[in-house]
Formats: C-alpha cells, sequence, structure tokens
C-alpha cells in the first residue's frame, strides 16, 4: 500500500524528528510503500535563518545619514543588528549538523520540497492512504494549526490521522466551524491525548480514539537501532530542559545526584545548564536515544524525554506546570505513575515497577496498532 504521511518532521525537535521516523518505520516494517512529504513553509523553517530582512535600518541610526554614500553601509547595520543571532547560529551549528544527518539517513522523504498549501494542492501525490501524523499539527495558537496542509485538504485520497494532537484544552470559538469542516472529510481520527477527544465531541465529531505517541509503536531493539555510539560516559542524571531554564527542574536534578552519587548530564537546546558536570549542546536525534537508553535517571519536562524514558524503563521526574501538562499527565495516567510528575517531594515515590508499565504500554500499544490496521484497510 501506497501511504504518505505528514507531520513536523523537520523542526530541530527532538520529539518531532523522531515521531516522524517512529510512524514511518512502523509502517514500513508492515511492508506498505511509506513517505514522508517533505513539507516546510517558511513559517516553521527559521531555526538557522538570519532574519535578514527584518534589520532595515532607521532614520535615528547614526549609520542612517551614510546611505547611498557609503558602500555596503546597510549590510554593515544588519550584521551588527544581527550579530546576537549570528553567534547562536554559529554555536549550534553541530547540532544542526546531526539532525541533518538523521533527517537524510533515517527519513524516507519525497523528492520534492513543498512551501506552501499551493505547491501540495498542485502536486500529483498517488496514494492509497494519506495520513496526518502527530505531534501538535492541530495546535491553533501555532500556524500549522491553522494549515489546510496538515488536515490534509490537498490530499485526493483516503484521510486519516495518527495520535494528531491539539496541544490545547479547548479551541477558540473562531476555529471550530473550520476545523469540523475539515475533519469530517477524514475516515478515521485518533489523537494522542484525552483533551483531543474532548475537543472533538465539541465538535461533533464521534467515533475518534485515543492511541500512543508514535514513539511507542516501536520497541527498545528497535530504537537501539537507530542511537548512536557516541558517549562513554555511564551512571549519570539526564537532564532536558525544553525552553527557558527551570529552576524546579534545577532543584530536583541536584538533589536526585547528591542522593543517588550520579554526575549530571545535560542535552541542550536554548537553556544552558550550567549546574551540569557534561554539557552536550551538539546531540542529534540518535544522539538523544543514545544519551536516554544509558542514563540512570531523568528529569526533565519534555513529553517526549518522558516517553523514552518509559520505554527505556529509565526512573525518571518529569515536571511541568503550564498548560501543555495534559500531554505528560495522560501517559503517566495510562501507566499509573502520576507521582513522576511534580513530586513534591522529591524522594516520596515509591520505586517503579517496569513489569506493570511494560504489560500496559503493550497493551495500549496493541490497540494503537489496531486503529492503523483497521484505517488502512
Amino acid at each position: 500500500m501506497k501511504i504518505y504521511t505528514i507531520t513536523c518532521h523537520d523542526v530541530y525537535n527532538y520529539g518531532a524528528s523522531l515521531q516522524a521516523y517512529a510512524l514511518q518505520h512502523y509502517l514500513a516494517c508492515q511492508n506498505h510503500d511509506v513517505e514522508i512529504i517533505d513539507y516546510l513553509p517558511e513559517y516553521m523553517d527559521k531555526s538557522y535563518k538570519l532574519k535578514w530582512s527584518t534589520y532595515n535600518m532607521p532614520a535615528v541610526s547614526k549609520l542612517y545619514k551614510f546611505r547611498g554614500r557609503i558602500p555596503f553601509v546597510d549590510t554593515l547595520y544588519k550584521m551588527s543588528e544581527s550579530r546576537r543571532q549570528i553567534c547562536f547560529i554559529c554555536s549550534k551549528w553541530g547540532r544542526k549538523k546531526a539532525f541533518d544527518s538523521f533527517k537524510d539517513n533515517f527519513l524516507k522523504l519525497t523528492d520534492r520540497h513543498f512551501k506552501t498549501f499551493g505547491e501540495l494542492q498542485n502536486a500529483d501525490f498517488k496514494a492509497d492512504v494519506f495520513i496526518a501524523g502527530s505531534d501538535q499539527i492541530w495546535n491553533t495558537s501555532f500556524q500549522n494549526g491553522r494549515d489546510a496542509s496538515f488536515f490534509l485538504m490537498f490530499a485526493d485520497g483516503k484521510r486519516i490521522s495518527y495520535a494528531a494532537s491539539f496541544g490545547l484544552s479547548k479551541l477558540e470559538d473562531i476555529d471550530k466551524p473550520r476545523i469540523k469542516e475539515q475533519l469530517e472529510k477524514f475516515s478515521s481520527i485518533s489523537v494522542r491525548e484525552k483533551t483531543g477527544l474532548a475537543i472533538l465531541d465539541d465538535l461533533g465529531i464521534k467515533n475518534a480514539i485515543q492511541v500512543l505517541d508514535p514513539v511507542f509503536l516501536l520497541d527498545k531493539k528497535q530504537w537501539l537501532e537507530v542511537a548512536s555510539h557516541k558517549y562513554d560516559f555511564k551512571d549519570y542524571l539526564l537532564v532536558y530542559n525544553l525552553s527557558s531554564l527551570n529552576a524546579e527542574i534545577k532543584k530536583c536534578a541536584l538533589a536526585v545526584s547528591k542522593e543517588k552519587n550520579l554526575k549530571i548530564v545535560s542535552v541542550e537546546e536554548y537553556a544552558k545548564i550550567t549546574y551540569a558536570d557534561i554539557r552536550i549542546t551538539d546531540a542529534g536525534p540518535s544522539e538523544f536515544v543514545e544519551l536516554f537508553s544509558k542514563a540512570s535517571f531523568v528529569v526533565t519536562n519534555s513529553f517526549h524525554a518522558t516517553a523514552f524514558s518509559l520505554l527505556f524503563n529509565v526512573p525518571f521526574f518529569s515536571i511541568i506546570k503550564n498548560k501543555t501538562a495534559s500531554r505528560i499527565n495522560d501517559v503517566l495516567e495510562m501507566v499509573d505513575l502520576k507521582g513522576r510528575l511534580n513530586p513534591e517531594t522529591v524522594f516520596d515515590v515509591a520505586p517503579i515497577c517496569w513489569t506493570k508499565v511494560n504489560d500496559c504500554l503493550s497493551k495500549n500499544r496493541n490497540k494503537s496498532v489496531g486503529f492503523l490496521e483497521n484505517s488502512l484497510l
């Protein structure tokens, strides 16, 4: 069966890259011909691009009077204003190369690169099924949640979603009619969170089900085939702190590392984890998987870091209290580990019974696989 998937696969985010790979690889293992549509609109293509056009010289600049009189004065101004961004890009270039390597080696993308919905509409896709993949592709707080591409409105064929996420607990009233109309064209819908089911129910869309994030479709052995073999240290607590520095993650990590006599290793995206003994700033998705597979403990505020802790049976604490916490709450409730989310006392949590966790994941994996198999009929 020929299948095209569309998701956020090229945004230099560990979870986004790994969930895109997982769905593709699982379907390929079922003998389907699968390609990820290489769709990267400009609003997503920002991580390593200079916002050159935004640095226009204002009249108040001391250089303004030299415009037209001194060659390259506009360029000098732009370079001066963008120096912080240039420094960031240079400092993260190793990380970019690692992500690009993962994309080239593990993601099977369409030969053609697409930047707009119009280009997708005009493409001649020949497929049995189109799948809107996982992650927050329907989050209306971002432009992708308002992009008809991620609702498969270009597709001429059967449409299903697998573990799609709204990333929100409810939709704004202005978005409801559009989303309802777009999703009514799907033959099967599955979402990643219970909040997604509630949103669909509010829209009058029934028969949707909740399934696991794609990373759970692959087992530990399959993930180790993706992992790099770059690091030789052991006995460490791994910190993955999304966005700005989280003081509670720091407090928890320092306490656990002291109690268990573990050094702290951080895999960094933006926040500088200065309290870590080893800071890794150039990891791609393969390195990310390796670091989780070898960790003795994990402290994070990331859904996918929590997911890989579960997959590799690594003890962890997840610390997140904002509106996106439902993603982590749902999966921890499913495996009966809600005590690992925002613990009031760091060590006031019973040891994890991994047999019970693995059995629960296996049961829900079978349900998720069943949805895919039935939807593809």
